[in-house]
């Protein structure tokens, strides 16, 4: 699997956060049994009608996105809609896999690949540069 980096980081708590969230929720969510439901009551062999850890990592990024979003917002970010246009393109990239019946247990390495190679690109070109633009005008420091 691809490594998860933490070199990444924005200077922006809230966002730092959320992405040091998701890196411990991939590290955790591909592991036998973690949200995984196996067929009728949780028990037998998984039915693939939808990945639930698929759908865990959907959850987790929604919330995370909402706080982003929200911080955007609050400070005028410039590049907000580009940066809210590279959220949807993870949630969309996942959205197919756990339409297309993609399996955490057979595919898990597809769906940690993508969601990690998405967070360093997402970090190198949309966290990172809010972090600077907010860090230089110093529109995010609670203590201005």
């Amino acid at each position: 699997m691809a490594p998860l980096t933490q070199e990444l980081e924005t200077g922006v708590p809230a966002i730092d956060a959320g992405n040091e969230g998701l890196r411990f929720l991939l590290r955790r969510v591909f592991q036998p049994g973690v949200e995984c439901r196996r067929g009728e009551g949780g028990r037998g062999e998984c039915d693939h009608s939808r990945c639930t850890r698929i759908e865990a990592i959907m959850r987790y990024a929604g919330r995370n996105f909402a706080v982003q979003e929200r911080v955007m917002t609050e400070a005028g970010y410039p590049a907000a809609e580009r940066h809210l246009d590279d959220h949807a393109t993870l949630i969309d990239r996942l959205s197919v896999m756990l339409n297309a019946q993609v399996c955490a247990d057979r595919d898990g390495g597809k769906v940690h690949d993508l969601v990690a190679h998405w967070m360093t690109e997402h970090a190198r070109h949309c966290d990172q540069p809010l972090g600077r633009w907010a860090v230089t005008r110093r529109v995010l420091d609670p203590k201005r």
